[in-house]
């Protein structure tokens, strides 16, 4: 499956997923870890993405830093450029012609499509052959609040994504999502004792509650890197340094490696950094 809709009603939780996908696709660890592609005796067989929340891109690979940088060569952002919507010259000029020409540099071409539930019925039928037999490269994103203004014809050629809340809303314990947003707004202004008073409740945690906790503290400092990096600004770097702190404690803590030296690192990384709240 080449082709994806990602439907939810909190539009920033929507586009965080589907951008952290994106990435994903041209991500050189993630595919060097698991390879999109696979050879049997014949031919390249295609195999699909697999699509689950805790495979994440690595962030830290050129492709990842030019993705965040709004810059990436084979990441196309599909635009309507009259107000009824993305009409059939947008869909020709934005994603048909471009489809034409092989990925740049990486291993896919990605087109985002946002807000397309303003895809007119005559640009998703131009849209089908396309969708349905892809150049072996071409992926498609299409974000939308829902699926109602889709045809039937689209819908049966997509999966889709259904992003129920914002990263929030990954846990019910209402306990590891008040630490989350303690971390956020406090750990970036905090002196000394109030950054060690926080570092003791997050080391008291059990290994599962700290899980939870690094995914949520993870998807929303990522959830800003997304955003700047799709109204085309430059995120900080220091969003990328807590981010990299984030999954080096995720990675350390399925190895069960020092957790608490991983800690103090992250720690190290959020505080003083007043660009995650």
């Amino acid at each position: 499956m080449s082709a994806y809709i990602f439907e939810g009603e909190d539009t920033a939780a929507v586009r965080n997923q589907a951008l952290t996908f994106a990435k994903k696709l041209n991500c050189v660890t993630a595919a060097a870890a698991q390879p999109l592609f696979s050879e049997d005796m014949h031919s390249m067989v295609r195999l699909e993405a697999r699509y689950a929340p805790a495979s994440e891109p690595c962030n830290q690979c050129l492709s990842c830093r030019t993705f965040d940088s709004g810059n990436h060569p084979d990441t196309i952002f599909v635009k309507g450029t009259k107000q009824s919507g993305i009409g059939v010259d947008d869909v020709r000029e934005q994603i048909l012609q471009p489809m034409a020409i092989k990925p740049f540099k990486y291993e896919h071409k990605v087109f985002i499509v946002d807000n397309a539930e303003t895809l007119t019925p005559a640009a998703q039928n131009a849209l089908l052959k396309t969708i349905e037999e892809p150049a072996p490269y071409g992926f498609f994103l299409f974000l939308a609040p829902n699926t109602h203004s889709f045809l039937p014809t689209v819908l049966s050629r997509c999966s889709i994504k259904k992003i129920r809340g914002t990263s929030k809303e990954i846990t019910a314990d209402s306990e590891i999502q008040t630490l989350a947003e303690e971390l956020i707004t406090k750990l970036a202004t905090a002196d000394i004792t109030e950054a060690f008073a926080l570092y003791r409740k997050v080391d008291a945690l059990t290994k599962d509650a700290l899980q939870e906790l690094l995914d949520l503290l993870y998807l929303s400092i990522g959830e800003k890197i997304s955003i700047s990096a799709g109204f085309g600004e430059l995120p900080p770097q220091s969003l990328f340094a807590s981010i990299e702190a984030i999954t080096r404690t995720k990675h350390i803590l399925a190895q069960n490696g020092n957790t608490q030296l991983a800690l103090e690192l992250m720690f190290l990384a959020m505080s003083r950094n007043e660009e995650i709240q």
